[in-house]
């Protein structure tokens, strides 16, 4: 469990939000400032223990993330990456991917994550795994996009009191509302591209990468080609 969060389009700083995500980050956290941005990745780790701090840089691009890209080796083979790569990070293949197919390469990804990724092309992207697994939350206003990995980083205004009796009676929120007034989620599946503080979203289309013989590698491959470092124990 790693945390994200930043600020998009103005000059404010990520440091106050991802400090209040540091338990997600029992190993460190990082943030970087620059034109228009400034983000931060509260780091657990689990592949690639020495190289794989974020943010990461790579083919122009800057990404951080929450999560896990389960086919990145399968990335990296099928593409021919492995002479670019510098780390061993299951994120640092989508930079490259970027680099070579834009928006596109997020089709091609399998896992649990969620991320935002700022390309060398200019734009600036959040983005959340299909089946809603690792949470992302914004806000819009004066200070341009905020996002973090928990509302409570977001949070400014009262509770809406409406959402805390859905959150009561089901242990969750309906939509993209969070008990926190102006503190929306993506929801599952959603691309979000940010530009001048404006919010431009569309649903993460593919179905994973595609192999020969008309198969589809999301199914025929195995769920996690890559896993943490070897289990421990725990007695209750």
């Amino acid at each position: 469990m790693c945390g994200i969060a930043g600020v998009l389009g103005s000059e404010a700083s990520a440091a106050p939000l991802i400090a209040t995500l540091a338990h997600r980050g029992p190993n460190g956290v990082r943030t970087e400032d620059g034109p228009g941005w400034s983000i931060g990745h509260a780091r657990l780790s689990i592949i690639d223990l020495e190289g794989g701090w974020q943010p990461l840089h790579a083919a122009g691009s800057t990404v951080i993330g929450n999560g896990e890209i389960y086919n990145y080796v399968e990335l990296t083979a099928e593409f021919g990456l492995k002479d670019r790569l510098t780390t061993g990070s299951d994120f640092e293949p989508l930079l490259h991917l970027y680099a070579q197919e834009g928006p596109r390469a997020f089709e091609r990804l399998r896992g649990m994550y969620a991320f935002c990724l700022i390309g060398g092309d200019g734009r600036t992207w959040l983005v959340r795994d299909r089946f809603g697994i690792k949470p992302l939350y914004y806000t819009t206003g004066p200070e341009g996009v905020r996002f973090a990995s928990e509302p409570r980083a977001l949070a400014r205004g009262a509770m809406v009191p409406e959402r805390a009796q859905e959150l009561l009676a089901l242990n969750y929120t309906l939509g993209e509302e969070t008990i926190f007034a102006g503190v929306k989620r993506l929801a599952p599946g959603q691309v979000v591209e940010v530009s001048g503080g404006e919010l431009k979203s569309s649903p993460l289309g593919g179905g994973g990468p595609r192999s020969g013989g008309g198969g589809n590698a999301e199914s025929a491959s195995p769920l996690r080609p890559a896993g943490p470092p070897p289990p421990g124990g725990r007695i209750n």
